[in-house]
């Protein structure tokens, strides 16, 4: 018998039983305490006795408090500007919508003269930066997602090994297992390397002088490796032929900047730094790859990779050469204009399931890059060429190497970023690996976080309607344009944009999936492996598409993910597309009133249409945009204004160029006045949030402004200035609305405040 059983019987009384803990106090004083309690005891006994009641007596307090609170916000309402309407939603839902909005504003700014320090100063300041150089809400949901993504992996089962989501499994933990991205990673890159032709730095590459061949390294590297040494290929709509048929695509490529200007001899002091640190990068890596003692050859690799990257982005340069063209040319074009590329057996061996003919159509972005490409490939030495090209490959698996490289990867990557501590990354690992994986098997991905998405068919369904009022009002704001001549074809394109909201319903058939990716095959033990079959199986699946029609494949319906916070227009295609991640708050919600769906989703959509009347957007289909005299001259004399019209980037000043992002405010000022008309024609009259004194307009053009909201750092907005073709987003949430009189009037801004004061550039 164990030694609880032997307790004697005073000692078993003397315990109280959980019965005991409910009696009420007639039965205590009928069942009085055992002799042997003492006084301290029985007072002890009294005080846990009472602890409920003081709870209970602690809550109503609290209850109280609050009441008298709302009691005091309903009067302050009452006395507020706004009382047009007395029915205000009191539901849990609109309490807890009130509580987002009012946690986001900064009501110690006046609205009209910073409405963006209005509208967003309390997510900035809850948004502290940290290690990250910019917090928007595509960065809190992207957040989540790799939270979701993760979760969802955890719970497939490890027995499983054919079904698309077990390849997402194992991509995922080969990832994170320390010695499948360490181990044998060295080894693994050298033997890609001697396939490509190797590395003149690298003896165990396999690299010779006289045998190297430049034609079958720039074949491997493209078709094998994902690299993109001069060029990328890709499959695009045959828009200027036969719209419902594909052809090839090529655009420049092979640059770790995006332009010139940051190679110039006259370049800002702060791109002089990001070329120094790009050098420091070059050369740490060259020495951790090394196994030859340095030549001049090899000892100067960065500066060899650095200047031929200055000459080829010389050629590039927009501002030098003209505006960026979409060119339509053959196979048999580029194999005499540039014969310094084996055009036809390059092409074949990235589309092997389509027949190369010379009259196929090729398409090229920025023509004169190309036809610079001569002179420049025919007079480079075989050493130069072979760092450019090899670096290419370097840089691109960096992320994937072994931890040394690594890290001096995301030390570089950070300095671009204009992070505050270039070694700490952005990211943990696991969310790295949450990246990798969402990348090389998106559908997979996504069908695993479409599934722990709740209420997805009525929220997508919502959003549908509103993009069709959106597009209805957007054919009126062309409409009541009066410096557009030929309205009937802008209309005509706005009705034609084919908008995709939420998913393809493919992916939800786990069968479609594992037939998708039945030959991609994932191992454990070797992340390097898999990123190189993952990189193989993604161009296979770029090169089925031009084999197919333009309206055909999954990835031809759907150009995204739909985990990707995003939302993504088209040029060739003239297609949108709004992902299921965005339908989440504060973008969207069943349960918001009507003027935060319009103002924040129907703006973001009505933007994204609007950009098919863009810079890049007017001449791309087969219906150029604007061609009459008297309209296009009337567009660029609005771009030239509204170009002038940002205010200052940065607290020291510093401006954007304006040339770059006019387009973009173009399509921001049509979309929100769209948008607005839209919930014009939907609104609820009676509409309100409880606590705030704020009319339906204005919450609206709040809501539009708190999908804008982000922290950034003053560097990142500095760094990405020469070739960024989007404003910080403070900067177009105040330009847009300084160009709507509807804002001004909404809020009742005075004729003196900022917001009123701005030049008007009388866009829409």
């Amino acid at each position: 018998m164990s030694a609880d059983n032997n307790k004697s019987a005073d000692e078993e009384k003397a315990e109280p039983r959980e019965n005991d803990k409910c009696m009420d106090d007639a039965y205590v004083r009928t069942h009085k305490s055992p002799k042997g309690m003492s006084k301290l005891g029985a007072q002890v006994t009294s005080a846990v006795s009472n602890i409920p009641a003081l709870v209970i007596v602690l809550l109503c307090v609290l209850l109280f408090v609050f009441f008298i609170i709302i009691i005091v916000l309903a009067v302050q309402i009452n006395q507020g500007q706004y009382s047009a309407t007395t029915d205000r939603c009191l539901t849990a839902e609109c309490l807890n919508i009130a509580s987002q909005v009012m946690t986001s504003l900064n009501q110690s700014r006046p609205a009209c003269d910073d409405f963006y320090a209005y509208s967003c100063g309390g997510f900035v300041s809850q948004h502290p930066l940290g290690k990250r150089t910019r917090i928007a809400l595509a960065e809190v949901f992207e957040k989540d997602m790799f939270h979701i993504v993760r979760n969802a992996i955890d719970l497939v089962p490890s027995d499983e090994w054919e079904t698309s989501r077990s390849k997402v499994k194992r991509f995922y933990q080969a990832c994170m297992e320390d010695g499948s991205v360490t181990k044998g990673a060295r080894s693994m890159f050298e033997l890609m390397l001697r396939k490509a032709g190797g590395w003149s730095i690298m003896r165990a590459s396999s690299w010779s002088l006289q045998s190297w061949d430049r034609d079958f390294t720039l074949q491997t590297l493209i078709v094998d490796y994902g690299v993109t040494p001069f060029f990328r290929l890709s499959v695009t709509p045959d828009v200027h032929g036969d719209p419902t048929r594909n052809a090839i695509r090529i655009d420049p490529a092979g640059f770790a900047f995006p332009s010139y200007e940051y190679y110039m001899d006259s370049a800002p002091k702060h791109y002089k730094e990001l070329i120094e640190a790009y050098k420091e990068f070059i050369d740490k890596v060259a020495e951790q790859m090394r196994d030859v003692h340095p030549s001049h050859q090899t000892s100067d690799i960065a500066d060899y990779v650095v200047s031929y990257e200055r000459r080829l982005l010389e050629r590039l340069d927009v501002s030098r050469n003209g505006t960026a063209k979409f060119e339509r040319r053959t196979v048999y074009n580029l194999t005499h204009t540039l014969p310094v590329i084996k055009w036809q057996r390059l092409l074949e061996a990235y589309f092997p399931g389509t027949p190369i003919s010379m009259e196929m159509p090729v398409y090229l972005t920025h023509p004169h890059y190309f036809d610079s490409l001569v002179p420049i490939i025919s007079t480079t030495d075989t050493h130069t060429l072979n760092h450019y090209v090899i670096w290419r490959m370097v840089m691109k698996y960096a992320p994937h190497l072994n931890q040394p490289i690594r890290s001096l990867y995301y030390k570089f990557m950070q300095k671009v970023q204009g992070a505050e501590d270039i070694n700490l990354p952005e990211e943990d690992w696991w969310e790295q690996c949450v990246r990798h994986t969402s990348h090389y098997l998106g559908h997979a991905v996504g069908a695993l976080y479409v599934n722990q998405f709740q209420e997805k068919e009525p929220a997508i369904e919502k959003a549908k309607e509103i993009a069709e009022n959106v597009r209805k009002a957007s054919r009126r704001t062309v409409g009541d344009v009066e410096w557009i001549q030929n309205k009937w074809q802008a209309k005509e394109k706005i009705t034609n944009v084919d908008i995709k909201i939420g998913y393809p319903d493919s992916i939800r058939d786990p069968r479609y999936l594992e037939q998708y990716y039945k030959h991609f095959i994932v191992k454990l033990g070797s992340h390097l492996a898999n990123v190189f079959e993952g990189e193989k199986y993604l161009r296979t699946k770029e090169a089925e598409r031009l084999s197919e029609a333009a309206t055909g494949s999954i990835d031809e319906l759907w150009t995204t993910y739909p985990q990707n916070a995003v939302a993504q227009y088209i040029y060739e295609r003239n297609s949108l597309f709004v992902p299921l991640a965005l339908l989440q708050k504060p973008i969207f919600s069943l349960s918001q009133l009507k003027s935060l769906q319009y103002g924040s989703l129907g703006s973001l959509i009505a933007t994204q249409i609007f950009k098919a009347f863009d810079k890049e957007g007017l001449d791309m289909g087969p219906t150029p945009q604007f061609t009459d005299n008297s309209t296009r001259t009337a567009y660029m004399e609005k771009l030239k204004c509204l170009a002038g019209n940002y205010p200052a980037a940065t607290a020291t000043g510093e401006q954007i160029d304006g040339s770059r992002t006019s387009g973009e405010a173009f399509a921001d000022i049509a979309g929100v006045k769209s948008a607005l008309m839209a919930f014009k024609d939907a609104e609820d009259s009676s509409e309100a949030l409880p606590a705030l004194d704020l009319s339906p307009e204005q919450l609206f053009f709040i809501g539009y402004a708190q999908s804008m909201c982000e922290s950034i750092r003053d560097d990142r907005i500095i760094n990405a200035n020469a070739t960024s073709t989007s404003a910080p987003n403070r900067l177009r949430v105040l330009l847009t609305v300084q160009q709507l009189p509807e804002f001004s009037n909404a809020f009742g801004c005075s004729y003196d405040s900022p917001v009123q004061t701005a030049k008007k550039c009388n866009v829409w």
